[in-house]
């Protein structure tokens, strides 16, 4: 498979040299920092609205973030491809920048 040359494509090359199976669905997690809790779980609160809307997440969680700011965690369970991921990670990026946010990565675990 080609992928974009940037940083999510070099994970994706790095997951298919390793072996990862994208035809089944796995959970992706999801990371972004924001200043203040309030300002978190307001965020929070949108993806809390569209998973009740039936775009379903597997967790939604904020906790202190080890440099500060609060971390909101987003899991979402999907068949992972580059579109789907990039797709959320704009989401998570437009929402979490209405408050000066910022994405902190995504990771997936193969499961056996």
């Amino acid at each position: 498979m080609t992928y974009p040359d940037d940083e999510n494509g070099d994970v994706f090359r790095r997951m298919e040299a390793h072996g990862f199976d994208f035809s089944k669905e796995h959970v992706v997690n999801f990371h972004a920092v924001i200043a203040t809790e309030e300002e978190a779980d307001k965020v929070a609160r949108m993806f809390l609205a569209d998973h009740k809307a039936g775009q379903k997440l597997e967790n939604i969680e904020t906790k202190p973030h080890e440099i500060g700011g609060m971390c909101l965690d987003l899991a979402k369970k999907m068949i992972v491809t580059y579109e789907s991921v990039a797709g959320f990670e704009a989401l998570l990026a437009e929402r979490v920048s209405q408050f000066e946010g910022y994405l902190d990565g995504w990771g997936v675990m193969q499961q056996d």
